[in-house]
């Protein structure tokens, strides 16, 4: 494949996996998660100020990379932001993460790279943890070019190779604590694949120096130091990120709330059928299986090389085939071991396993002589990219907050918008307006993503009990989760209008609306123009 047909087939898969990642990036409501870091990344917007909380939340990166797009769109408050500034940032370092398989096409060959790029463009759940304010995209955009740089720095050593993979490290590490297990399966992956590809093939090269060494330890820790200490501003910062890891730790092999089995991952990828819709990514997974063969089987005498791997290069072909399928195959083991599963921690390897899908599709292509049989393999995989396509909608326009959906995971129920909703419309009646009192007693997981959609209201309360929320009768807007529903109800008689909804799976909220607020708010949507309720 020449220079310009690979260029142009990155230009498509761009396209492509832009048109999926910045339509309606409003359409879905907000995760919970997703609130949680809008409203600290709102924080840092009004003050300028952030300090690194080793308690949640993860590192930095995130807020201070979504600045420039508020700024970008004249959103200087919380209250002015919207889904679309804070989900285009995921969105933009998805569609880079396709880029960066740029910097491996003389690694694999421009084959190999291009479907790569495809698959990664195509797949459902990159896609939609690109669309999702949270820092998974980010973290596997830092460590996908840490990988890059860093096999880029055993193959031809150099300065500033070794200070690239450095800041793409410390940047990496200030997105998400798991970033040391990145590193370590890096670390594994560059032995085995510097082992087994034979100390004396043609073109093997010299291991980095110690300097090199240097140069990329110095880089990562002062772009760790940087963002973690907030620029200066909070030095200790990068010291909570260290003591953060027993936590992290605990959290990750403790059985808990988000334990899981640790074949997880891999049913979601292979398929699932839930009230008979199926999902699948086989079509990417199975390509890897082959791609990872065909890194173990090498090149032997009379296998067809790629162009650009002729002569000496042929090691250097091997050894990263080697270093990509060891270092993917052992993230996800390491990932998969971990009691703690999220689907959204598959990110990183997942993305592995889309340069192992394109390796994988073009070692077959290159497999099969007979013109016809290499045609009919021609035609499945476009076929596996039209399913990846029809999955791809399915997941992220057709059924985005659907349980049914294997990326759902705790998301919020569109039934929460009528909830807010109607807070809004009682508030566009009320006297006060957004000033108006609006009580919300949940334990703090039930509480979000409220803060979020109530950001320019600004006199809202939050308690995790009633005793703290004092009296309720009223009050113009209560909102309950079920624990305490009842009492209020049953202390407040009829004052208060109820209704239920839905915040997530097997959650439900009840609204309170002081009666004479709502039967007001009611006489008024009869009777036409909109009537202030007087005190």
């Amino acid at each position: 494949m020449n220079k310009t047909v690979c260029r142009g087939l990155f230009l498509v898969a761009l396209i492509a996996a832009a048109g999926l990642r910045f339509g309606r990036l409003d359409l879905r409501p907000m995760h919970h998660d997703e609130a949680n870091q809008a409203v600290k990344f709102g924080a840092l917007l009004e003050s300028g100020q952030y300090a690194y909380d080793k308690a949640d939340h993860h590192g930095p990166t995130l807020y201070y990379l979504t600045l420039p797009a508020a700024w970008a769109r004249g959103q200087k408050t919380l209250a002015a932001l919207d889904e679309t500034t804070l989900r285009i940032v995921p969105a933009l370092f998805g569609l880079g993460l396709i880029a960066l398989f740029l910097f491996l096409t003389r690694a694999i060959g421009r084959g190999a790279a291009a479907g790569a790029a495809f698959f990664a463009a195509l797949s459902p759940a990159l896609t939609y943890y690109s669309r999702s304010y949270i820092q998974e995209t980010l973290f596997a955009f830092f460590a996908w070019g840490f990988l890059i740089a860093l096999g880029w720095l055993f193959v031809k050593p150099s300065g500033g190779k070794a200070v690239a993979a450095g800041v793409l490290a410390g940047l990496a590490y200030a997105t998400k604590e798991t970033s040391v297990l990145v590193f370590a399966a890096a670390a594994a992956g560059l032995l085995i694949a510097w082992i087994s590809s034979r100390p004396g093939s043609p073109g093997r090269r010299r291991l980095p120096s110690p300097v090199h060494g240097l140069a990329g330890l110095a880089a990562a820790a002062a772009t760790a130091y940087l963002f973690f200490s907030s620029f200066f501003k909070n030095p200790r910062g990068i010291i909570d990120s260290l003591t953060a890891f027993k936590d992290y730790a605990a959290r990750g092999t403790e059985a808990g709330l988000h334990s899981q089995p640790w074949n997880y991952y891999l049913k979601i990828l292979a398929g699932t059928r839930s009230e008979g819709i199926f999902w699948t990514e086989a079509v990417i997974l199975g390509l890897a299986l082959a791609g990872a063969a065909a890194a173990c089987l090498g090149f032997k005498k009379g296998t067809t090389l790629p162009e650009e791997y002729a002569g000496p290069d042929a090691w250097s072909r091997v050894f990263w085939l080697r270093y990509l399928a060891a270092t993917t195959i052992l993230l996800s083991v390491i990932f998969s071991a971990l009691a703690y599963k999220t689907p959204w921690n598959m990110v990183p390897f997942l993305a592995g396993f889309a340069v192992l899908a394109g390796i994988g599709a073009d070692a077959l292509l290159r497999a099969i002589r007979p013109q016809t049989a290499r045609a009919a393999v021609a035609v499945l995989l476009l076929a596996g990219a039209a399913l990846l396509v029809r999955q791809n909608l399915m997941a992220n326009i057709r059924y985005p907050a659907d349980p049914r959906n294997p990326y759902v995971y705790a998301q919020t129920s569109p039934d929460y918008m009528r909830l807010v909703d109607r807070i809004r419309d009682v508030a566009d009646f009320h006297r006060d307006g957004k000033a108006m009192l609006v009580k919300v007693i949940a334990d703090p997981g039930e509480q979000w993503p409220l803060p979020w959609y109530l950001r320019d209201f600004t006199r809202v309360g939050y308690w995790t009990g009633l005793a703290e929320a004092g009296e309720m009768t009223g009050t113009p807007v209560v909102v309950a989760s079920q624990e305490y529903a009842e009492i209020i109800e049953a202390a407040a008689g009829d004052s208060f209008q109820a209704a239920f909804y839905g915040l997530r799976p097997e959650v439900v909220q009840t609204l309170f609306i002081d009666r004479e607020l709502w039967e007001g708010f009611l006489k008024s949507r009869m009777t036409g123009p909109r009537k202030v309720l007087k005190p």
